[in-house]
């Protein structure tokens, strides 16, 4: 489609609830809206699974049936990305011509819709200026020895790759906070990671042979490949992960004079610009010791140049292949171009969407999501008042402290955020409409640098609480999530239907978007983050309350021998369950409580908490990778955890014996 001028309009809601969000003036109005809402919620129920055996089967037996477009989403988060894709592509083509920040996010669209053949070559010929070397699978007579074979500097080489987003190859980088002080940007440094993804050596042949080698050079060269690769593995599985207490913080010069296995200097000078590159005066450092980088200094000295340079380039290629459109239907390959831009440029895509979609509805949404966040504290204070953990003065302090300094951020942008701003934020980009590959580099290279430039620890366009700069994978999904600046971060994808809307009755809101919400908060106090404090500080008193955790962590365990990461998820899934039921119910008398048609407001509850976990499960089930690490199968996760509710029993009568039925509930809080 070109861009044209279109009637801005919102997506159709499904089964005729009203995509316009002028609020209802009437008590009936609101009764009516709510009536669709349920309508729409109790579709997915599947009547013939009993919920005390599979509630997850019974809340969202039926909803593929409902949500039939299984070539494009899976599950309900990712219908929301769908549904908030097509808004964003929509307002891209009415409003492309208006300049300024359109252009740029249209330019980019075109480059990257229009794209006839992908090819990795054209990203490889692009670099090779920017890498002063020229690629040996490009040279001419492979007979003859590559021409950067005897001044090829690899560290060099890898610190300008890292620039367009190479990572965790010999050495893993990244831009961290000191433990000391949650505001201050430091460098960390660690080994590459036994858990990258692997060169398949067949998958390699392929490649070379798609280049133009013949079979023999191709194995040939694949098996020095492949060797370097299986050495490097078993380096890597030499060392130990090792958790956050173990960080090691150095001055620059210490670094160097610790392990002078590698020019330090000569490495950021590389990764960085030159006045950032002197800013640098701490670096922290997780398990990079001598020993690896002298066995890694050995390693790469018994490869060639030229095996080492193909190494770094095939780590590339798979890197750059999951930055290539997607072949396919014209619909799918402008999803995913939008899904690239909120990557790549989140902040004018969130601009995008504010301007023509959430403006409207923010004064009403935001003020009816910060009451629910206020209610949600509110019973959170209760439980901790409680001190059913027997916490002492100085940790209930601790707790408290972080509770009250904790906030909810709606959408990811600076308030009032101006287009002149925003072009200054982006002035350094030159997108061209017909330039996919230059296009693509340029933004790689200007979200790293964006990355980077936190190390100076100067001020930026706009404080941290007010825009988190979020990882590219991460700024491309809706889900919501707890940010290191103490706060909540929900984004624009899941504040509309069919998972929320101001419009809906206290329960409803409580039930879906409150659970989520509350869900977010005790990430705040979960076992990764109860150590850092309300300013972002590593605390000893933090490290003391993890062993309180210990009697829940025992109950839960008893019967799910769960790893650490899925544990905090869990325990953030009992928490919050309860707060946002008791948020509600506590404050709604039982004579107030009407069932709704066949249902009690508790069983209603309890169905739509799960609603945006609903998904094809037969279709998960059947994927190659069907694990998620922090949370669980989507079933597994609500059959596991809602049962720790005290009133869930209760709420559908499930008896001793059945699935559902815990008799054992974990409290923690």
């Amino acid at each position: 489609m070109e861009c044209r001028r279109l009637l801005n309009f919102l997506l159709p809601l499904m089964l005729g609830i009203s995509g316009t969000w002028l609020l209802p003036i009437s008590h009936l109005e609101l009764m009516e809206f709510d009536s669709r809402f349920l309508a729409q919620v109790l579709l997915n129920v599947n009547a013939s699974v009993e919920p005390c055996e599979d509630f997850y089967g019974y809340a969202c037996g039926n909803w593929s049936a409902n949500y039939e477009d299984t070539q494009s989403y899976l599950d309900m988060p990712g219908y929301m990305d769908y549904k908030y894709n097509k808004q964003l592509l929509n307002a891209l083509e009415s409003h492309c011509q208006q300049g300024g920040i359109y252009e740029l996010l249209w330019a980019y669209y075109v480059s990257c819709r229009d794209l006839a053949q992908p090819a990795l070559n054209e990203l490889l010929h692009l670099l090779e200026p920017q890498l002063d070397l020229e690629w040996p699978i490009f040279r001419s007579n492979h007979s003859e020895q590559w021409r950067n074979e005897t001044r090829f500097d690899w560290l060099a080489t890898l610190a300008k790759l890292r620039v367009y987003g190479l990572n965790g190859v010999f050495i893993k980088q990244d831009v961290n906070v000191r433990r000391g002080n949650g505001s201050h940007y430091v460098l960390l440094l660690a080994p590459q990671l036994a858990d990258e993804e692997p060169l398949g050596e067949q998958e390699v042949q392929d490649l070379y042979a798609a280049f133009g080698l013949d079979e023999s050079l191709a194995k040939n060269l694949t098996d020095k490949l492949m060797q370097l690769e299986w050495r490097l593995g078993n380096l890597t599985l030499q060392e130990s992960p090792q958790s956050t207490d173990s960080l090691t913080e150095w001055t620059f010069a210490e670094l160097q004079q610790r392990l002078p296995q590698i020019n330090w200097r000569h490495y950021l000078l590389e990764l960085l610009d030159a006045d950032v590159a002197d800013a640098v005066q701490l670096v922290q450092v997780t398990a990079l010791n001598a020993s690896y980088l002298e066995q890694l200094q050995l390693i790469l000295a018994d490869s060639s140049n030229e095996t080492i340079c193909y190494y770094l380039m095939f780590k590339l290629l798979y890197a750059f292949n999951e930055e290539l459109p997607p072949t396919g239907s014209n619909e799918t390959r402008s999803t995913a171009c939008v899904l690239q831009l909120r990557g790549h440029m989140p902040l004018a895509m969130n601009y995008l969407y504010e301007q023509h979609y959430y403006s409207e509805r923010r004064a009403a949404t935001d003020a009816a999501l910060q009451k629910l966040q206020q209610r949600l504290s509110k019973e959170f204070e209760r439980l901790i008042n409680e001190n059913h953990l027997q916490l002492n003065a100085l940790e209930l302090s601790y707790v408290l402290e972080e509770l009250h300094s904790l906030r909810l951020k709606i959408g990811n942008m600076p308030p009032g955020l101006t287009m002149s701003q925003l072009m200054a934020y982006y002035k350094d980009l030159q997108l061209q409409h017909n330039d996919f590959y230059g296009n693509k580099l340029q933004l790689l290279r200007f979200y790293q640098r964006l990355d980077q430039q936190l190390l100076a620890n100067q001020p930026g366009m706009w404080p941290a609480h007010e825009y988190y700069q979020q990882d590219a994978v991460v700024a491309r999904s809706s889900s919501p999530g707890k940010i290191f600046q103490n706060a909540v971060l929900l984004q624009h994808g899941y504040l509309q239907l069919p998972l929320y809307d101001a419009r809906l009755s206290d329960l409803l809101q409580h039930a879906q978007l409150g659970f989520i919400l509350a869900h977010e908060l005790q990430h705040a106090f979960d076992l990764f983050h109860i150590v850092y404090d309300g300013r972002g500080n590593y605390n000893l008193t933090g490290l003391a309350l993890l062993q309180h955790f210990a009697n829940f962590i025992s109950c839960y365990t008893e019967r799910n021998a769960q790893q650490q990461l899925l544990l905090s998820e869990s325990m953030s899934d009992i928490v919050g369950l309860r707060l946002a039921f008791a948020s509600y119910f506590n404050a709604v008398p039982p004579t107030d409580r009407p069932p709704v048609g066949n249902y009690t407001q508790q069983q209603l509850f309890f169905i739509n908490s799960v609603q945006f976990l609903c998904a094809n499960m037969q279709e998960i089930t059947g994927m190659s990778v069907t694990q998620d690490a922090e949370h669980g199968l989507h079933n597994e996760r609500v059959n596991r955890n809602w049962p720790h509710h005290e009133q869930f029993a209760n709420a559908f009568n499930c008896a001793a014996g059945q699935a559902m039925h815990q008799a054992d509930k974990c409290r923690l809080w």
